[in-house]
């Protein structure tokens, strides 16, 4: 199959991004050098409340943008607390991340720490109180939402490895391809120690027609073995849940 760029695979995509009118179809003049190398899989992030979309000051602020709404991190469209529908296209394994943190001027430390490694394991300090692991577990799954089959990353952490543990228990009941269900996805909220957050809560919604599942066919094969490069937040900025949670999640 001929490789395609993130582009070339949206049927309809964001009215954003559309094509105008009276733009040529296959006129990519300026984009001619980039490759899916260059490309950035945009995110369906959760707002919380301090997320800095929802903040009037600060230049990532959408418009519009309310507590528990599901949004698109790189186009900045806003999806509402749901539903959304969407079929899963590749469900990666779990990975950990290292981050330098944010007053060390953040991004990524080590990008595949093992799974073995004592940074992912949850520690206590000098008062026994539970210290998170150094590096953030991840379950990051590429999607097709529907109708439009816009394709979009759904990231997880901490709390919310629970809900891709059970995204993967429904796909693995199905006993066949990923892209063989749909799924839907609402938002709710949960309370820790330190307050209410939003989350992520996903119900089977049946199987696919056969035009979706043999478009997501051709994604999951141009998807693959691809190297995605997702738009995750830094852990210390809580964007789904408790990202700083002070409990052990490892059990999850």
């Amino acid at each position: 199959m001929t490789d395609k760029t993130t582009a070339d695979l949206v049927k309809q995509p964001a009215a954003a991004l559309a094509r105008p009118a009276y733009v040529a179809q296959g006129d990519v003049r300026g984009t001619e050098h980039l490759t899916k190398d260059d490309l950035q899989m945009p995110r369906l992030a959760l707002a919380q409340k301090t997320s800095h979309e929802i903040d009037p000051t600060d230049p990532k602020y959408i418009d519009g943008l309310k507590f528990t709404d599901l949004f698109n991190s790189l186009t900045g469209e806003i999806y509402g607390k749901g539903p959304l529908e969407f079929v899963v296209v590749r469900a990666d394994p779990p990975k950990h991340i290292e981050f330098t943190p944010l007053d060390q001027g953040g991004g990524v430390k080590d990008f595949n720490v093992p799974n073995d490694d004592p940074r992912t394991q949850f520690t206590t300090d000098a008062e026994g109180k539970s210290v998170p692991p150094v590096a953030t577990k991840f379950y990051e799954f590429v999607v097709l939402l529907l109708p439009s089959l816009e394709p979009i990353a759904i990231s997880f952490k901490s709390t919310g490895l629970k809900v891709a543990k059970q995204l993967n228990s429904y796909m693995k009941l199905r006993s066949g391809p990923s892209f063989m269900g749909k799924y839907r996805l609402t938002t709710g909220t949960a309370v820790s120690p330190k307050g209410t957050y939003a989350v992520y809560q996903i119900r089977n919604a049946g199987n696919v027609d056969e035009e979706t599942y043999r478009f997501a066919e051709s994604v999951y094969e141009s998807f693959k073995d691809r190297v995605l490069v997702v738009d995750r937040e830094h852990p210390e900025v809580r964007d789904e849940g408790a990202g700083d949670t002070d409990f052990d999640t490892s059990k999850m």
